[in-house]
């Protein structure tokens, strides 16, 4: 039965996608507005400035990945009701989980028939979004923001270092950004041990990769943990190595990456990523590892924390705290503690661990190309980068979610003490939209205010090197995007499936030098090439 219904999914996603698709024809020729002409008595303002709520019975359609798993659908969430509720604008949704988003956006743009608006890190789209614009998908927005976005078209004027990010090096702007104010709405995640086991076993947090050898093996032979080290894996089976932990002590990740002189390197092909699998690997036949790590998801990751299964991970400060009061109930001395992203040696700062960009794609809103009403999409977008919609998408509505005093919005005891028995990320993620990504700006003063900060928490522990070595949001050149796209999809196919099958014991770490040729057989130095190119035009902007 387990195996019909997973070959039911694509089934179910094909036809929710072309029941929402057939939505969106229907919404859109309903629509009889000449997208080059806005009505100003809809707008509000003959400039194209909105005058919120805006006065209109069109509807947008608009696609997107699940912000919550709390409400049945996104309808019924409190925040996106609010949102249409101030911009005057209904919005028909169509929301994935992040497991099938990949394989629904390829399935979306193939159709040919989008929505008013795609929410999706457009630079991980193929070929990237100078390839979404030329190949006609998504509209290039310079002339709709100039006109119809004085919200962040004053934003991005405001904050130079961000404009430079936002747009293509051809100067396209290609979406309405997810931007962070910089604290911890950019650092939000590291390692973090039971404390109390560490205390037991007369042991610290580990600093180094030896260190971890030595904690792990003792949680799993004095603690009994059977997954003394238990990672997530709920977007990609390699996740919990993504950002660096642990593949960084190495000097490398799994991506293309920049090194002391500025060369672009590709990390695979990397002595280091050797020595990583050689480690990994062993810790896996060790059973130091979760045996399950490549299937993890939340759930499983929660049960893990909140019992004797896993003594250590890498993982948000938020769910730090809930894996904390869920263990207080059966242990009081439960607790845990942050630890640095591993080096080799200690002392050394670690050059890899999360610390993302102020700007880095992810859940971009583009208009598409299809869409009738883009003036409409770009004013309902517009909303969030003003001083009223930015309150709102980070504090929610003023006298539910949180009250002024001193002319600051504190958080009312629905978010912070919630009735409901949510935890406070829960009711965040209901009444407003901090904790997700998406098109506003995240605030620093909220999210740094959230934290908890004393001495095991200390969030500057997993302070890294990490921007100086991270590739930042650059876009591949239109006439390379193509080749680029089609070398990647088969290299990452080769890097993922090698990794997890050396690392699982499948293949021998012999087998590296294999995969080596194979990467080059594939053309990963022309990739090279056009990731540098990238990178110094970026670096020109």
């Amino acid at each position: 039965m387990m195996r019909n219904s997973i070959r039911s999914v694509p089934l179910l996603l094909t036809l929710s996608i072309l029941l929402f698709l057939s939505a969106c024809a229907q919404g859109n020729e309903r629509s009889d507005s000449n997208p080059s002409t806005p009505n100003p008595t809809e707008t509000g303002a003959s400039s194209g400035a909105a005058v919120y709520p805006i006065q209109t019975d069109k509807t947008l359609s608009y696609w997107l990945q699940s912000p919550t798993t709390l409400k049945p659908s996104i309808q019924e969430v409190p925040f996106y009701q609010a949102w249409q509720k101030r911009t005057g604008v209904k919005i028909q949704f169509a929301e994935v989980s992040s497991a099938q988003a990949k394989e629904s956006f390829s399935t979306l743009l193939s159709s040919g028939n989008l929505p008013d608006i795609i929410e999706y890190n457009w630079l991980n789209a193929p070929g990237g979004p100078e390839k979404a614009l030329n190949d006609g998908y998504i509209l290039r927005l310079n002339d709709l923001i100039d006109q119809h976005a004085p919200n962040l078209k004053k934003y991005l004027k405001d904050h130079s270092e961000l404009d430079k990010m936002v747009k293509t090096d051809n100067g396209d702007y290609y979406a309405f950004p997810f931007l962070k104010e910089g604290g911890m709405t950019q650092q939000w995640a590291g390692p973090v041990l039971r404390k109390d086991w560490l205390a037991e076993l007369k042991l610290d947090a580990p600093a180094t990769i030896d260190e971890w050898h030595t904690v792990l093996t003792a949680f799993k032979e004095k603690k009994g943990s059977a997954a003394p080290l238990s990672l997530g894996s709920q977007t990609n089976p390699l996740q919990g190595f993504l950002d660096g932990a642990f593949i960084g002590a190495f000097g490398v990740i799994r991506d293309f990456y920049v090194d002391d002189t500025g060369q672009v390197q590709y990390g695979p092909l990397q002595p280091g990523y050797k020595q990583f699998l050689t480690t990994i690997s062993q810790w896996y036949k060790e059973g130091l590892l979760d045996r399950n790590f490549t299937q993890t998801d939340r759930k499983a990751l929660d049960a893990n924390m909140t019992s004797s299964g896993s003594g250590a991970t890498v993982s948000s400060g938020a769910s730090i705290d809930r894996w904390e009061k869920a263990l207080a109930a059966q242990d009081p001395n439960a607790k845990f503690v942050f630890a640095p992203y591993p080096v080799l040696k200690k002392g050394d700062t670690p050059e890899f661990g999360q610390l993302a960009w102020p700007y880095g794609a992810e859940a971009s809103a583009a208009i598409s190309a299809k869409s009738k009403n883009p003036e409409l999409a770009v004013q309902v977008l517009d909303y969030a980068y003003g001083e009223e919609g930015y309150r709102f998408f980070n504090y929610g509505t003023e006298g539910e979610t949180y009250a002024l005093e001193n002319g600051k919005p504190k958080l009312t005891n629905l978010i912070t003490n919630n009735p409901d028995k949510l935890s406070y990320v829960e009711a965040l993620a209901l009444y407003t939209h901090t904790v997700n990504p998406g098109p506003y700006v995240e605030s620093r003063e909220l999210i740094d205010n959230l934290a908890v900060t004393n001495e095991d928490h200390n969030y500057d522990i997993w302070k890294t090197d990490n921007l100086k070595h991270v590739i930042p949001p650059l876009t591949i050149a239109a006439e390379d995007s193509s080749e680029y796209a089609r070398i990647m999809s088969d290299v990452n196919t080769l890097v993922d499936e090698t990794t997890l099958k050396i690392i699982l014991g499948a293949e021998p770490i012999s087998a590296y030098e294999e995969f080596v040729k194979e990467l080059e057989s594939l053309n990963i130095k022309r990739a090279i090439e056009i990731q540098q190119a990238a990178y110094d035009r970026f670096q020109q902007r």
